[in-house]
């Protein structure tokens, strides 16, 4: 009898495709995008998302990021998308559809809280901090029909 897929195994099957993005940055701005997951090898996705960030003075810049979701045993890790060996942002372990991960950058803590109330929606929470930073990010992902 084969043993029923781990919670992060359901996740990773639910997340290519397409994803519209919004996101606040604390005491910074407001990006509106779009994100998309795509097969890049077994059990890798690579996740690129474009927006428009409008900063609170009015400013609009394009911004971008690029991510490789690699699915392990009893785990996702989420690597920099960039040359040579991998770097981890954060490795999820879901318990109850949810999950949390902390990522120590030179003198910066990135401290992400994921939440997956189901396959169509989910939402990361992100605390910066570090000396000259300190503030939150809070990204709500809708899958595109």
């Amino acid at each position: 009898m084969d043993n029923p897929p781990s919670d992060e195994a359901r996740l990773f099957a639910a997340l290519p495709g397409e994803w519209t993005i919004t996101r606040t940055l604390s005491g910074a701005g407001r990006m509106i995008g779009s994100a998309r997951f795509r097969a890049a090898g077994p059990q890798l996705l690579h996740y690129r998302e474009d927006g428009q960030l409008t900063l609170d003075g009015g400013q609009v810049l394009d911004v971008y990021r690029e991510y490789h979701y690699r699915l392990e045993p009893g785990l996702i890790r989420i690597c920099f998308a960039e040359p040579g060996p991998p770097r981890t942002l954060h490795v999820l372990r879901l318990d109850r559809a949810a999950a949390s991960d902390v990522h120590f950058c030179g003198p910066d803590t990135y401290a992400g809280h994921y939440e997956f109330p189901d396959d169509n929606r989910f939402i990361v929470r992100m605390r910066v901090t570090g000396p000259h930073k300190d503030y939150t990010i809070e990204t709500t992902y809708e899958r595109v029909r």
